[in-house]
C-alpha cells in the first residue's frame, strides 16, 4: 500500500499546521496583490489614458499568465519548488514597488506580483488535496479559501489609511509595498517547514523522495493504526464523470465566479463610486469572509454538490433581482446605500459558493495532472474577465447589470450539469475518488482504502 494512501487516514501533524498557515497566508497574499490593481492608477496623477484602462486588468493578466506556467511546473518539478520560486518573486516584486516610482517601472514589479500570485494560488489548490488527511481536507481548503477574503479585507483597511489625511499617494505605495514583510517573513518560516507533497512523489514514481518526506514530516503518523476510511456518500449508480464535464463545469463556474464577482465589487464599484471603493472592497470582503467561515466549520459535514447548487442559485435570484430593482427604480446607481445593500446580500452566497467552487477546482483531476489542469480551468475563467471588463465599459447601466445576471446564468447551468452529472467529491470523500484514481465504493461496501490500511497495520505489527 503506498504511503500517501496511509497518510490520507493519519491524524493531524505539526506538518500539516505548518502546511496550513503556508497556504492560508499564501491565499491572503494572492487577494492583495490581486486588488492593487485597482490602486495602482490612483498613485499616479499623470498616468497616460491607455495605462490607465490597462490597470483595470493588469490582475487577471498577469495572474492568468503566472497561473499558465506554474500549473505544468508544478506538475514536472513538484509542489513545494513551486512555491519558492514565487516567494522569490514576491520579493522582487515588493522591493520593486517600494523604491521605484515610475509608473512603467511600478507596474512592471506588479505585473511580477501578479505573476507570482497567480502560480501561489493554483499550486497552492493542487497541493492541499494531496497533503491533508482526509478527514481535514475539504475544512483545511475552505479555511485557506477563506483568507483571500482576509487579503481582501487587508488591502482595504490599508487604503483607508493610506487615503487618511496624513496620507499621501507615496505614502500610499510604500504602505503598499511594506505589507510584503511581515506576508514573506511568515512564508518563508512555514515553507521550509511544510513537506512536498508525498502523493505527487509516488506520481511521479519517486518514491526514495516519498519515504524519505514521510520519516521527516509523518514518522509518528504513518506508524501509528489509521482510522478507517469511509466510504463515498454517492447516489445510486454514481460513476465518475469524463474529463470533458470537469472541463467544462469547472470552467462555468469559475468564470461567472471570478467575472461576475469582479464587475459587482472592482468595476461597477470602481465606475459609479471610485471614492469608495477601499470601503466597497473591505465590505465586499468582509462580507465573504464571514459567510465563508460559517460554511467552513461545516465543511466536512455538507455537500458540496448541494452546496455549490444552492449558493448559485441564490446568486441566480439576486442578481437577476438586481436587475429589476434597477430596470424599474434606477436606485441601484443612485443611492450608495442600495449598491451596499445588494453587494452584502450578494457577497453571502457568492462568498459561500466561491469555497466550494474553488475547493471542486483542483480536487477532480488526476495527480499528476492536477497543477495543469486546474490552471487550464482557471486561466480560461479568469481570463474571460479581462473582454468582460473592456466590454462592460461600453455598456450602458442597464445592460452592464445584465451582462453581469447573463454571466451568472452560465455559472448556474454549470453546477446544474454537476448536480446531475457530477459526483460527491465533500462529506469526507477520499481525493483518490473525488479524482477518480480510484472507483466509487458504494456505502453498503467495505472501502478498500480501509481493507488496506487495517492490512498495512497488521502487517506492520507482525
Amino acid at each position: 500500500m503506498s504511503y500517501s494512501s496511509k497518510l490520507e487516514e493519519s491524524s493531524w501533524t505539526s506538518a500539516h499546521s505548518w502546511t496550513f498557515i503556508a497556504f492560508a497566508v499564501g491565499m491572503l497574499a494572492e487577494a492583495y496583490i490581486y486588488g492593487l490593481g485597482s490602486f495602482a492608477a490612483a498613485w499616479f496623477t499623470t498616468l497616460p489614458s491607455l495605462l490607465g484602462t490597462l490597470a483595470l486588468v493588469w490582475s487577471p493578466l498577469f495572474l492568468i499568465i503566472g497561473i499558465a506556467f506554474a500549473g505544468p511546473i508544478s506538475d514536472a518539478l513538484g509542489r513545494r519548488l513551486t512555491f519558492f520560486f514565487t516567494m522569490a518573486l514576491y520579493a522582487v516584486g515588493a522591493v520593486g514597488i517600494f523604491f521605484f516610482s515610475a509608473y512603467t517601472e511600478v507596474l512592471f514589479f506588479l505585473a511580477l506580483l501578479l505573476f507570482a500570485a497567480g502560480g501561489e494560488m493554483n499550486t497552492i489548490m493542487a497541493a492541499n488535496h494531496e497533503i491533508m488527511p482526509r478527514k481535514y481536507r475539504s475544512r483545511t481548503m475552505f479555511w485557506e479559501i477563506n483568507f483571500i477574503n482576509v487579503g481582501g479585507v487587508v488591502l482595504g483597511l490599508v487604503g483607508f489609511v493610506a487615503a487618511s489625511e496624513y496620507g499621501s499617494l507615496s505614502f500610499s505605495k510604500d504602505l503598499v509595498a511594506a505589507m510584503f514583510i511581515p506576508i514573506l517573513a511568515v512564508l518563508l518560516l512555514s515553507r521550509l517547514k511544510m513537506p512536498e507533497s508525498v502523493r505527487w512523489l509516488e506520481a511521479k514514481g519517486k518514491h526514495a523522495e516519498a519515504a524519505a518526506a514521510v520519516q521527516k514530516h509523518f514518522a509518528v503518523a504513518a506508524a501509528s493504526p489509521s482510522a478507517p476510511a469511509v466510504s463515498s456518500p454517492q447516489a445510486a449508480g454514481a460513476k465518475h464523470p469524463s474529463l470533458a464535464i470537469k472541463i467544462f463545469v469547472v470552467t462555468a463556474i469559475a468564470g461567472a465566479n471570478a467575472v461576475g464577482f469582479g464587475l459587482m465589487t472592482y468595476s461597477l464599484g470602481y465606475y459609479y463610486y471610485a471614492s469608495q471603493i477601499a470601503s466597497i472592497i473591505l465590505v465586499a470582503n468582509l462580507v465573504g469572509f464571514l459567510a465563508g467561515a460559517v460554511v467552513s466549520v461545516m465543511a466536512e459535514k455538507w455537500s458540496r454538490k448541494k452546496l455549490l447548487t444552492y449558493s448559485m442559485i441564490g446568486t441566480f435570484i439576486v442578481t437577476w433581482g438586481i436587475y429589476a430593482l434597477n430596470v424599474s427604480t434606477a436606485a441601484f446607481s443612485d443611492s450608495l446605500i442600495t449598491f451596499y445593500a445588494v453587494l452584502i446580500v450578494l457577497n453571502v452566497f457568492v462568498g459561500a459558493g466561491y469555497l466550494a467552487e474553488d475547493t471542486l477546482k483542483g480536487e477532480v483531476w488526476q495527480t499528476t495532472r492536477r497543477g495543469t489542469l486546474t490552471a487550464l480551468t482557471r486561466f480560461i475563467a479568469i481570463g474571460a474577465a479581462i473582454p468582460a471588463y473592456y466590454i462592460g465599459l461600453g455598456l450602458s447601466e442597464n445592460n452592464y447589470i445584465l451582462f453581469n445576471a447573463l454571466i451568472w446564468t452560465v455559472g448556474l447551468i454549470g453546477v446544474l450539469v454537476w448536480h446531475f452529472k457530477g459526483i460527491e467529491t465533500g462529506q469526507g470523500v477520499s481525493i483518490a475518488v473525488a479524482s477518480g484514481e480510484s472507483p466509487i465504493v458504494s456505502p453498503s461496501m467495505p472501502s478498500m482504502a480501509s481493507t488496506d490500511v487495517r492490512a498495512l497495520d497488521q502487517t506492520e505489527a507482525k
